[in-house]
């Protein structure tokens, strides 16, 4: 949920509805609200939606992200025509950041005024609107979840400090908060119990990177999924390319797993790697190639679902760099990096001499100084941010499936208006949010890019025949970051929060049991077996 950037817009005209779209899926546009002071918001923008079933409305969150003064946010109440219904300011409590809706409570997760302080999750009422109780929970709460039953509300604590240089003092804890919402009774799950196992987590993969950090502030809990019975929950840790298990029970995090590296070298993994790739440094849309770089998953949104009895998640995997680094920026371009003689070696036999210093192979890409494997000062490997991809996860964090490079290849492909090559040289289409809905009985992700501003969506009833479905946009609709599926009389619906151009949207979502053939992914299935297996 953390951004600062300047959004380009779609500059043609874009559908606001897919009549005959693939795999029998369809899609209509039923309105957009713009969350500004002349419509009577205090939100005042929007950044996570939530669909309250008890009264048949959606509560958005949101903090104006065109003003330089980030305290400014509060939550709209919207009925299922766009119309606003009720407003509140929440500026004076902090930095409102989620908000969650189940059997007639809303939770707002709220980020003390002083974001190292402990944080706030208040829950209304959702059908009055009054305030029934404030919980305080960890420093920076980042994402509210209500288990499958609505018994209990999962809190991931993101635990940011001011800076990460400023040391251990001025670290918080992050942690994931676990409120029983019949007595608001509150148990932590912390990363306590890890700090001893620094060093084994490392070598595991876990990217523990803050200067003088124990564990369980190095940590920072992003997003929260609960699986289907409601006894465990999976938590992104975006920043150290891994997940962590809770015991809901307990309120103990039983493991962390390490999400590996992404080969960009294989076939099916390529990416494209700059902005500037052209005859004089034109923009080549969809330059698509396989490079010998390794990609950091580094999930931000998740979501779970069940098949034939067994438990998966879905990862939007984003990438993420922090804003102090140890001695400098985490981010470097490839053409501005020191790089160890081994892997400049290496890396001219595969793709030129050149490979550092033109635009059009690895010069633009931005990677982590993390590929300084040894410590001493030039790059080892070259890791990129994001995998440009979603992932299928088991039970235990186990990558049962990875989308590969498909997501850059459609959108070049057959949506090449979406294409945002300014961003080709970061974490090109970012995927960031991630959401499944039963639409008549098929099994569908709908996955946010931020950067193309558009939700993507897949057919998930059949692992084995994974199908690219749709692209869901509408013109004006930038950067969508929260989204919402839920069914009632009425059908079944998408809710999305656009972060910058400030607007939430309703669309209106069918599709019928029909098998289809779009998009197989073949070789990218990864040695899927059956549902049960994964990869890291």
């Amino acid at each position: 949920m953390k951004r600062n950037y300047l959004a380009i817009a779609v500059a043609t005209v874009l559908a606001s509805g897919s009549a005959n779209a693939a795999g029998g899926f369809n899609w209509n546009l039923e309105w957009t609200f713009n969350h500004t002071a002349a419509n009577g918001s205090l939100a005042m923008g929007s950044e996570i939606v939530s669909y309250d079933s008890d009264n048949n409305r959606l509560w958005v969150v949101g903090t104006d992200a065109n003003q330089a003064n980030l305290g400014l946010g509060g939550i709209d109440v919207l009925d299922m025509s766009g119309h606003l219904l009720q407003s509140f300011d929440m500026s004076a409590l902090g930095g409102v950041n989620s908000v969650a809706v189940k059997n007639g409570q809303a939770a707002v997760a709220l980020t003390a005024p002083t974001k190292t302080d402990p944080g706030l999750v208040r829950f209304y009422d959702a059908g009055t609107y009054s305030v029934l109780r404030d919980v305080t929970v960890g420093a920076n709460p980042d994402a509210v979840t209500f288990t499958p039953n609505g018994g209990k509300l999962l809190v991931a604590n993101e635990g940011e400090p001011s800076s990460y240089l400023i040391g251990p003092s001025g670290d918080p804890l992050g942690s994931v908060s676990i409120i029983d919402t019949a007595t608001y009774a509150v148990q932590t799950a912390g990363f306590e119990a890890f700090n001893s196992q620094a060093a084994d987590l490392k070598a595991a993969g876990v990217r523990l990177t803050g200067p003088n950090a124990s564990v369980a502030q190095d940590l920072e809990p992003e997003y929260i999924a609960v699986s289907q019975d409601g006894t465990s929950a999976m938590v992104t840790l975006q920043e150290a390319n891994s997940v962590a298990i809770v015991d809901i029970a307990s309120a103990t995090v039983t493991d962390i797993k390490a999400l590996g590296l992404k080969d960009h070298s294989l076939p099916g993994n390529g990416f494209d790697a700059s902005d500037r790739d052209g005859a004089g440094n034109a923009a080549l849309i969809g330059n698509i190639q396989n490079w010998n770089v390794q990609g950091m998953y580094m999930p931000d949104g998740i979501a779970s679902f069940n098949k034939n009895g067994s438990q998966y998640y879905v990862t939007a995997n984003e990438g993420d760099s922090r804003d102090d680094w140890p001695g400098g920026e985490e981010e470097v371009r490839v053409g501005n990096a020191v790089i160890d003689s081994v892997l400049n070696d290496a890396m001219t036999a595969a793709h030129g001499a050149d490979w550092q210093t033109n635009n059009d192979k690895l010069s633009r890409l931005t990677v982590s100084m993390s590929g300084d494997l040894d410590g001493d000062g030039d790059l080892d490997q070259l890791q990129a941010f994001g995998g440009r991809s979603f992932s299928i996860l088991d039970a235990a964090g186990n990558q049962v499936f990875d989308s590969g490079d498909q997501l850059e290849q459609i959108i070049a492909a057959q949506f090449p208006s979406l294409w945002d090559d300014g961003r080709s040289d970061n974490k090109g289409p970012e995927p960031e949010s991630a959401v499944i809905g039963k639409v008549n009985g098929r099994d569908l992700l709908f996955l946010g890019l931020e950067r193309s501003n558009a939700i993507m969506t897949w057919d998930l009833t059949d692992l084995n025949d994974i199908k690219f479905l749709d692209m869901i946009f509408t013109a004006g609709n930038i950067g969508p970051e929260g989204l919402n599926f839920f069914s009632n009389a009425d059908g079944s619906f998408l809710a999305v929060a656009n972060e910058v151009s400030e607007t939430t949207s309703l669309y209106k979502v069918s599709a019928v049991p029909v098998p289809g053939a779009v998009w197989l992914f073949g070789s990218v299935l990864l040695g899927f077996l059956g549902v049960s297996r994964r990869k890291a």
